[in-house]
């Protein structure tokens, strides 16, 4: 080998690096998408309920969980806490008008038993089945320990929560906010 061909099998071997490790990857990178994925993205927000629509059904939801789960163990109160926050959709969606909203928590100081969590969670699922959130994570399920995020197909969140205090939290999927979804002047 001489000191001419080391030069380019060095950048041989640097593209192929790049290429087959994902360094400017096209493909299966979340954060790349094509002009068709954005179109049917841009495409399907006016057909969704609008931004404020969402986030008033979820929070709704939301407080209607707090009163199941006050229900089943009276010793939960719950209170709002952490700002609401409105923030850019992500995927294919970030490159539309659509946005997101993370609601409040809505927090107990005072967690949900072990003996109340299976009943206060399947009051949750069917709260929020109605609006489509019904596909459950389980995150955790120990002893003193669980954490439940159920999910739609249109990106809608609930998230229930107990450890050192019980949780309850939401994310709007991406919508249009009111202001663009009215075509007319």
């Amino acid at each position: 080998m001489n000191r001419r061909t080391l030069p380019v099998l060095a950048a041989l071997a640097t593209t192929l690096t790049m290429l087959t490790t994902g360094c400017g990857d096209l493909m299966g990178n979340p954060y790349n998408h094509t002009d068709e994925e954005i179109a049917e993205a841009a495409a399907l927000l006016p057909t969704l309920p609008s931004l404020e629509d969402t986030e008033q059904q979820i929070t709704e939801a939301v407080v209607q969980i707090a009163d199941a789960a006050t229900a089943i163990a009276p010793e939960l109160q719950w209170e709002w806490r952490r700002d609401r926050t409105q923030f850019s959709c992500g995927g294919a969606f970030a490159e539309t008008d659509g946005l997101q909203i993370n609601l409040q928590m809505y927090v107990s100081l005072i967690p949900i038993s072990d003996a109340d969590w299976p009943r206060i969670l399947q009051a949750a699922r069917d709260i929020a089945a109605p609006l489509g959130i019904t596909q459950p994570t389980v995150r955790v399920d120990k002893p003193g320990d669980h954490d439940v995020v159920l999910t739609s197909d249109d990106g809608n969140r609930i998230g229930l929560g107990s450890n050192a205090r019980a949780v309850i939290s939401a994310t709007t999927g991406c919508r249009l906010p009111v202001e663009r979804t009215d075509p007319t002047p």
